[in-house]
């Protein structure tokens, strides 16, 4: 099982808890526990029924507390997945080990935290501050806890963070035991880094964030190790082995959506540029809208209508899946007692038009405690020059039976 080590920070949160433990406020404790089945549609050839199925027990808990009067706050959150047949899915991590110290119209966040930028559904081009959890799940909304000191400013321009990031963490990948490796087995142990500082290089990034009328504007700057690696420059095209090249890279976002009744229309736009002169700059865009029918055929059941068109600079299908492509969606949620919804899409190249990928996320509460997840994804590329194809044997269903507590 990985583990990382951040014992000085560890320590400096430690001591601010230890400090306050004492002090009068308020503190709340809750969790899930879920276990989770994966089959796979397709057999392989040299694998058999082995590992059709998939099987993991994922732990997330969350310890919340405040005091003095509640400008002085702490969030634990650890996560653990325990993986049947991929070594590398099993993991642990904290998702967050966060102090907070509020002020009248500023913040100040130490420890690991998590934040999330972005509007759009089928990809997030401008949120970058955490490391994907690569483990998780193939669609990248999974984090790793990213070691912050975070400023926030409220102000009535708008509002301004300012993030140091003094540690990097490499992505989590598939191991050469996951079907969803994409064909590429990485070594976990060796990373290699354009900064000759590694994972100690300072990474750092700002944002500006306010609501004019019916629009909501992000502008975000981000300078240090890119998210992204690059699987290709250390890959053995025999064997398929290969190690992971993170570069430097400054980046600048914008996020925008309009909300006007019914609608909401969204955009996600990026401009990245890299120190090493063997990668080339670009931009890459996502927009998109979405419509919502509330109270379909007169019952209480709400439909989300949504629609992105995703282009990147970049030609080769090789260097990102979103290229060209088309995503059509639906969200419906049955507002009933058990919270019932279910959200599905497809995403379609527009170059390799035979090229898709679709997926469904569904849940439903059992009982007072419990709840029903259910998800597939389905892959559908033939051409080799598509890097879904790597994919196109790996199509799959889960379903998980989560438990809350408190």
């Amino acid at each position: 099982m990985k583990q990382f080590t951040l014992a000085p920070l560890f320590g400096a949160i430690a001591l601010v808890s230890t400090q306050f433990a004492t002090a009068q406020g308020n503190q709340s404790f809750d969790g899930s526990l879920e276990l989770e089945q994966r089959v796979f549609t397709h057999r392989l050839d040299d694998a058999g029924d082995a590992n059709r199925g998939q099987t993991s027990l994922r732990l997330q808990m969350e310890y919340f507390r405040d005091w003095n009067n509640g400008s002085d706050q702490i969030v634990l959150e650890p996560f653990v997945r325990i993986d049947s047949d991929d070594e590398a899915r099993s993991h642990l991590d904290l998702r967050q080990f966060l102090y907070s110290k509020i002020y009248d119209n500023a913040e100040l966040s130490v420890g690991l935290g998590r934040v999330f930028w972005g509007v759009t559904e089928s990809q997030h081009l401008v949120d970058i501050i955490n490391q994907t959890d690569g483990v998780e799940n193939i669609d990248g909304e999974d984090k790793l806890g990213q070691p912050m000191i975070r400023y926030t400013y409220f102000a009535d321009f708008g509002t301004l963070e300012a993030f140091a990031l003094p540690y990097f963490r490499p992505r989590t990948l598939a191991g050469k035991d996951s079907r969803l490796n994409g064909g590429l087995m990485v070594r976990d142990d060796v990373e290699h880094y354009e900064a000759s500082s590694g994972t100690s290089h300072f990474d750092y990034a700002v944002r500006y964030k306010n609501t004019f009328g019916d629009w909501d504007l992000g502008l975000s700057w981000f300078d240090g190790t890119s998210r992204d690696p690059d699987l290709r420059r250390f890959a053995n095209p025999l064997t398929g082995a290969t190690e992971a090249y993170y570069a430097q890279i400054t980046q600048v976002g914008l996020d925008l959506q309009l909300t006007t009744g019914a609608w909401l229309y969204k955009l996600e736009a990026i401009q990245r540029d890299f120190d090493d002169a063997s990668y080339a700059s670009y931009s890459a865009a996502t927009v998109g809208t979405e419509y919502t029918l509330v109270g379909i055929l007169n019952s209480v059941y709400d439909l989300s209508l949504l629609a992105e068109y995703a282009w990147d600079e970049r030609d080769a299908p090789l260097d990102t899946v979103f290229q060209n492509d088309l995503f059509v969606g639906a969200r419906l949620a049955l507002n009933d007692m058990a919270d019932s919804q279910i959200l599905f899409g497809v995403s379609n190249d527009l170059d390799e038009t035979d090229s898709r990928a679709w997926f469904v996320e569904g849940s439903t509460r059992i009982g007072t405690a419990t709840t029903l997840n259910i998800e597939a994804r389905i892959f559908d590329a033939e051409s080799p020059s598509d890097p879904l194809s790597r994919f196109d044997q790996h199509s799959f269903i889960q379903v998980g039976l989560e438990y809350f507590f408190d």
